[in-house]
């Protein structure tokens, strides 16, 4: 299994609205519509990064990277923070979710120097997320806040220097 990202614009949503994902996980993933809308109508343009997950030219999956101004008022200020990864319901279950992360966390190395850390926010009824995530090197930094649909623990992966992930 390889797979790649793509960045998208802030109008790109025609290209990832194929993607479904369970209907149990639709609690803890906003909509696709709904983050698209978020990206083309919030004030922080440039500091949110929208990507498509590619795996043998299909797109199986999305996610937005967050930054400076952009960033959740739990996040540390060195970091970059994750949003909205979802793998098609297709397609889970074949690593894409744990390359994704990896690869996210190579992007910002290779293109935030300065950032150290990539945050999330999981929701605490969210086992199988969290469970992909601390198995992909996120910490549960111990602290909550309580998010759109109930409380979420707030999990750091360290980005180390020279660009190890």
């Amino acid at each position: 299994m390889r797979a790649a990202l793509k960045s998208l614009s802030r109008f790109d949503y025609a290209v990832v609205a194929h993607l479904k994902i369970e209907p149990e996980q639709e609690d803890f993933v906003d909509s696709l519509e709904l983050v698209f809308s978020e990206l083309q109508n919030n004030s922080w343009a440039g500091l949110a990064h929208a990507f498509s997950i590619v795996a043998s030219d299909e797109i199986v999956g999305f996610f937005v990277l967050r930054e400076g101004a952009a960033l959740p008022e739990w996040a540390l200020p060195n970091a970059m923070t994750l949003h909205s990864l979802c793998v098609d319901r297709a397609c889970q279950g074949n690593g894409y979710g744990r390359a994704a992360i990896k690869l996210a966390a190579r992007w910002v190395a290779t293109n935030r120097p300065s950032v150290n850390s990539l945050m999330l926010g999981v929701n605490v009824r969210n086992e199988t997320a969290r469970a992909v995530y601390l198995k992909s090197g996120f910490r549960d930094t111990g602290a909550t806040h309580f998010g759109p649909s109930g409380t979420q623990n707030i999990l750091e992966r360290k980005i180390g220097l020279g660009g190890e992930v």
